[in-house]
């Protein structure tokens, strides 16, 4: 893997706070929601095929997600650790409405949104944390004229962001997973309009950068 460069070859300004424009916006909750529904689908098609296959004389597997005996065939809603995994896949895929770029000093920035705050070094090569705990490299730079943050897990899953800013004066971000990830496949574009107004207060529970 490459490092990527320190510096673009031209002056290119990412900084401000940055809104999503929706309307010419992918939909990522949409994405993960179209994904899970083919696995969904997939995982229902093996488990027929068994159950067809399956002699009479062997009784089916017990379903460790059927309601208690005496509720009939109502189901409760997702359990505490499923919505805390959705959670967490919805913060990996970093929905969020808004987007704040800072540049500290001569190739270190802050990139802040609603569910996280970072703060990286162009041309760095460095180890940092996944949203689920792994040990990931991590590559930060300049390529052409996209800002690239790579991270990949070894046989894990990658994450490749990447921000550059349109002719129109937009930020155009693209979010790629891929690699041993629940997200790999899913790809994200985004578009976000400049604030031109006042900017609001950080939000405290992201606490300080690292």
């Amino acid at each position: 893997m490459a490092d990527y460069a320190a510096a673009p070859k031209k002056p290119i300004d990412l900084t401000g706070f940055w809104v999503l424009n929706s309307a010419v916006s992918d939909d990522p909750e949409a994405l993960l929601f179209e994904k899970q529904s083919k696995e969904w689908e997939r995982f229902e098609r093996m488990r027929r095929r068994e159950e067809e296959s399956r002699p009479a004389n062997i009784p089916p597997p017990i379903d460790v997600d059927a309601p208690p005996a005496g509720e009939g065939s109502r189901r409760r809603g997702p359990r505490p650790w499923q919505k805390q995994q959705q959670e967490n896949l919805l913060r990996m895929l970093g929905v969020s409405p808004t987007l704040e770029i800072k540049q500290v000093d001569s190739g270190r920035f802050d990139v802040i949104s609603a569910v996280d705050s970072r703060r990286v070094q162009a041309g760095s090569h460095t180890q940092v944390s996944m949203p689920e705990g792994q040990l990931a490299d991590s590559w930060v730079g300049w390529d052409g004229e996209w800002f690239v943050i790579e991270r990949r897990v070894r046989r894990g899953p990658r994450a490749l962001e990447q921000f550059r800013l349109t002719k129109t004066g937009q930020l155009e971000y693209l979010m790629k997973w891929s690699g041993d990830s629940e997200l790999a496949g899913i790809k994200v574009r985004r578009l976000y309009d400049r604030r031109t107004g006042p900017v609001p207060a950080s939000n405290p529970d992201h606490g300080p950068l690292p």
